[in-house]
């Protein structure tokens, strides 16, 4: 387990009290278990508690953006990530007869900004395996058929209890305790932590299909069907696998809509039976919410648990992994005794804005399809693809300085063949063009990173000649500095409070 100096609620500082591991995860899915497996590549000792003993066997959640992509490269799954997804060709809004009225193409083969390609479908049963075997190999453990109980906390550590499906009753007392526990999260609802309810809810079908032979008719990228008779997604997946989201009517009933004769009548446009298997139809209530806060002493929110969305942007899970990446890096600076206690208040800071702000960009989107579905004029297209609205940034915590991209995740060039983040180590770095000043850098530095040069150009105008670059270990831009000078105050500002 690791061993550092721990700053207990009550203002004294520690050494770390008897526990069984450091770090408990509530939530076998994919957040939960993406959280221990970064948590456990950082040297935490971590045990996941699930409630089911199998891999839920039907799929959720169906992309993953170039920055969840970089999140797995950085865990060392780059490679393994690849061979279970596929890139999607593209996005757009059209008219019910195909008719384009905005959109983006996602070629495979262009140098994308942050090194991946911008959104991969996967199949999640195959995804959450994948992640599960990952966590395993990195000395998580997984203990299922395991419904968490009460959960308490002393100044020192984090108690929950949970049942076993053989009525065993075990006490688990960690350093933290992750929430990962989905919408319904009962630690959310222990700790009296309320959503904010952002204002729409919809009831939409889903509808999950595998192609059994090839039907070249088939869009061949995701769309958004405009229909004033009923709005329309249509999701391709990975490999075979397709799906279609059908907006309910007033009047229909849920039931009646999963019924098998009714699903092949919603697809009969597109497919036949001969054409593909029925996966699953199952009628969702899309929510918009985020929780009040996610942070309850050595307890943390994360994913569905603090934050809910309808699926127009694919953001639900990668929102949720975001929370991952956030938490993970400051939890090992704070277990190292390199950073105070304090640093992990800016993962509530920096995580409850960005994602109130992708849930307000998921429901613009929504409603920019009702909007659509019942226009003649493309107006109003500012949340739709390619519609001019950027994607949600950090705006608050660890970050400095009025450059744009600050709170922007750095681009990843490759230099020699090499990804960038390859090269920048598992903390802090700074950026700079000239080996010159890197020396005095890297003492300012001190124990939180170190100082890489990069070639002339590779940032293009974002690196400044003598200027400097402060990144973050999650890949965001913590600030930009013209020349050295600059540098000293803004890092000052940006690294985290020592104890």
């Amino acid at each position: 387990m690791r061993h550092g100096h721990d700053q207990s609620d009550d203002g004294s500082s520690e050494h770390q009290r008897d526990v069984d591991v450091d770090v408990v995860v509530v939530g076998g899915g994919p957040v939960g278990v993406a959280t221990a497996l970064l948590l456990a590549r950082r040297g935490f000792a971590v045990r996941v508690l699930e409630r089911s003993t199998e891999v839920y066997d039907l799929p959720r959640a169906i992309g993953m953006d170039d920055e969840i992509q970089r999140v797995f490269q950085d865990a060392g799954l780059a490679e393994g990530l690849r061979a279970i997804t596929t890139p999607m060709a593209g996005a757009e809004f059209v008219r019910p007869d195909g008719e384009r009225i905005v959109g983006v193409e996602l070629p495979v083969d262009a140098d994308w900004p942050l090194g991946h390609h911008p959104t991969v479908a996967y199949y999640q049963p195959m995804f959450e395996q994948f992640l599960r075997d990952a966590a395993l190999a990195n000395g998580v453990e997984l203990w299922l058929g395991q419904d968490a109980g009460a959960v308490r906390q002393d100044p020192g550590a984090v108690e929950v209890t949970s049942t076993g499906h053989d009525g065993s009753v075990t006490s688990h007392r960690a350093r933290w305790l992750v929430a990962a526990d989905g919408a319904a999260s009962p630690i959310r609802k222990q700790l009296g932590i309320p959503f904010v309810d952002q204002g729409f809810d919809q009831d939409w079908l889903v509808l999950d299909v595998e192609l059994t032979r090839d039907v070249p008719t088939l869009p061949r990228c995701v769309q958004q069907i405009c229909d004033p008779a009923r709005p329309v997604t249509f999701v391709t997946g990975h490999a075979d696998y397709r799906r279609w989201e059908f907006q309910l009517l007033a009047g229909e009933i849920r039931e009646d809509m999963v019924e098998p004769a009714r699903v092949w009548e919603l697809i009969a446009p597109w497919l036949t039976p001969d054409d593909a298997t029925l996966i699953r139809a199952v009628v969702y209530r899309f929510h918009a919410t985020v929780a009040e806060r996610m942070r309850d002493r050595r307890i943390f929110l994360a994913g569905d648990s603090a934050h809910q969305m309808p699926p127009f942007l694919g953001q639900g899970l990668c929102s949720g992994i975001r929370d991952a990446a956030n938490l993970a890096w400051k939890l090992d600076l704070v277990a190292d005794g390199r950073a105070a206690e304090a640093l992990l208040d800016t993962y509530a800071t920096e995580r409850l804005p960005h994602a109130a702000d992708t849930v307000a960009h998921a429901v613009d989107t929504g409603r920019l399809i009702d909007h659509l579905s019942h226009s003649s004029a493309a107006t109003g297209l500012r949340a739709g693809y390619g519609g001019g609205r950027k994607p949600p940034q950090l705006t608050r915590g660890l970050l400095a300085g009025g450059h744009p991209f600050v709170g922007r995740q750095l681009p990843q060039p490759s230099i020699d063949g090499v990804p960038l983040d390859d090269l920048l180590g598992p903390g802090y770095a700074v950026l700079v063009g000239s080996a010159e000043p890197a020396e005095a850098i890297d003492d300012r530095l001190g124990p939180f990173g170190r100082v890489v040069v990069v070639p002339d150009g590779l940032l293009g105008d974002l690196l400044v000649d003598g200027g400097a670059l402060v990144v973050r270990p999650d890949r965001y831009v913590a600030a930009v500095a013209r020349d050295v000078d600059e540098l000293d105050e803004l890092l000052a500002r940006v690294l985290p409070p020592t104890v």
